[in-house]
């Protein structure tokens, strides 16, 4: 099955918090096992929700450890924010860990928000104008960081004198795009930038966003079927809807989500409920799907995905949705 000429895609955010590095790497295996076709992380600093005292995996080290520890399965971060580091250092790394995985990464960045991050870590925390400012014009100096064998770049945050990048990442001319967010701001950056917009809420927001980016795409000459949308859920998948209500109960606990986030950003439910969910982001333009797992990392939901909800979409096995 395809959405606007694209075969679907499910891969898993396995968020790499409150966790261990033997836990995470036994849920990144049998995820990898299971046939799905990305695996991703986050970039936070702290866990994104309650108590800051908890593990909170540093993000390039878990990338490139995922370049090392994998096979097959495309990987990256759900996304990086572009003010927590220098976006050519960002550039060098991005470019390591491309060549460490054999051409595997998924490059993807944001304007950031966890604003408590940066406090404790005594960071500045510029306004959200001057964030998406910073996107913009860092992507431009990472794409040309990744192409020239030299690059002096004069912008109004970022400069670079003569600066190499080597190696130069193995997926030429480089690695995909993600531009992660739903406002405007991130939209226009998606717009001119991006191979892939990812987008958090329910299937109504997405369309609305979606039109939204075929509107900024038409007005800068951008043609709006050359970016993929993906959407980012957090699945509670069990066998019947009841099983997986008390689930979602006690996972919004223990990540302070509140009933409106469960309701419009979390897919809920038992496998018929969960493929209903599905049909009506792709009805929204989403052919890439990556469902949003915490620990304890608990390996039934994504069986029961490949189990019930994949052939009930019309699709024969998982690895067809690899893209």
């Amino acid at each position: 099955m395809q959405v606007r000429g694209r075969p679907l895609h499910f891969g898993v955010q396995l968020q790499a918090q409150s966790t261990t590095w033997t836990d995470y790497l036994q849920a990144v295996r049998t995820t990898e096992d299971l046939g799905f076709g990305s695996i991703w992380t986050f970039d936070h600093l702290l866990p994104f929700s309650g108590t800051d005292d908890r593990a909170a995996f540093e993000t390039l080290t878990t990338l490139g450890a995922l370049a090392v520890t994998t096979v097959r399965v495309r990987f990256g971060a759900l996304v990086n924010g572009v003010i927590y580091r220098e976006p050519a250092v960002l550039a060098k790394s991005a470019a390591q860990i491309d060549e460490m995985s054999g051409g595997r990464l998924e490059f993807a960045l944001g304007a950031a928000w966890a604003e408590r991050e940066f406090r404790a870590y005594g960071m500045p925390f510029p306004p959200l104008r001057e964030r998406y400012a910073r996107l913009d014009e860092a992507l431009d100096l990472i794409k040309l960081l990744w192409s020239q064998h030299r690059t002096t770049f004069r912008g109004r945050y970022y400069h670079v004198v003569e600066a190499p990048c080597e190696p130069k990442p193995v997926q030429s001319p480089h690695p995909p795009i993600t531009i992660g967010g739903v406002g405007l701001g991130s939209l226009r950056v998606a717009a001119k930038h991006a191979s892939r917009l990812n987008l958090v809420g329910s299937p109504e927001k997405c369309a609305e966003c979606a039109a939204k980016l075929r509107e900024i795409c038409a007005g800068i000459g951008r043609n709006f079927d050359d970016i993929e949308l993906s959407a980012h859920p957090t699945l509670v998948l069990a066998p019947s809807g009841s099983e997986a209500e008390i689930i979602a109960e006690r996972m919004s606990t223990l990540a302070f989500a509140d009933a409106s986030t469960v309701k419009n950003s979390w897919l809920v439910g038992g496998p018929a409920e969960v493929t209903k969910r599905i049909r009506q982001y792709m009805v929204a333009g989403i052919s890439h799907f990556v469902f949003a797992v915490g620990f304890p990392f608990d390996s039934r939901g994504l069986r029961l995905l490949r189990q019930e909800v994949v052939p009930a979409l019309d699709t024969p096995t998982l690895e067809t949705l690899s893209g």
